[in-house]
């Protein structure tokens, strides 16, 4: 036999590895893809959860009455899910009062959104 025959074709073992290397880059992309969607799905949970503190902070600064100092809780229901929101009132001096929002997935204790501000106290 010449060394040219032994150079016609592809090996079975060639065809093996070659297989072997494509599954793994197939299996790496199909990791990086279901990442990708859980981490959009966090991040949709995020954006929610702002959405709902960035309201109920607005209701808070417009109200014309002071609110009272303390803490709330609220329910609320938005893009299909069931939220928790916490509101703490208190003194942040020279006549002010902070506000503190923090909205969680209801029955979770992960904070998912937080925003603070402060107002007057009329």
């Amino acid at each position: 036999m010449t060394p040219d025959r032994w150079q016609k074709g592809i090996t079975l073992v060639e065809t093996l590895v070659a297989l072997a290397i494509l599954a793994g880059v197939v299996l790496a992309a199909y990791a990086m893809l279901a990442q990708s969607a859980r981490f959009a799905a966090t991040e949709q949970e995020r954006l929610i959860a702002s959405i709902i503190a960035d309201n109920l902070t607005a209701e808070a600064l417009i109200r014309p009455a002071t609110p009272d100092k303390g803490e709330e809780i609220y329910e609320v229901e938005m893009a299909g899910g069931a939220w928790t929101a916490r509101r703490v009132i208190d003194d942040a001096g020279e006549n002010l009062l902070r506000i503190d929002i923090s909205v969680t997935r209801a029955g979770d204790g992960q904070v998912l959104a937080r925003v603070e501000s402060l107002r007057p106290a009329l």
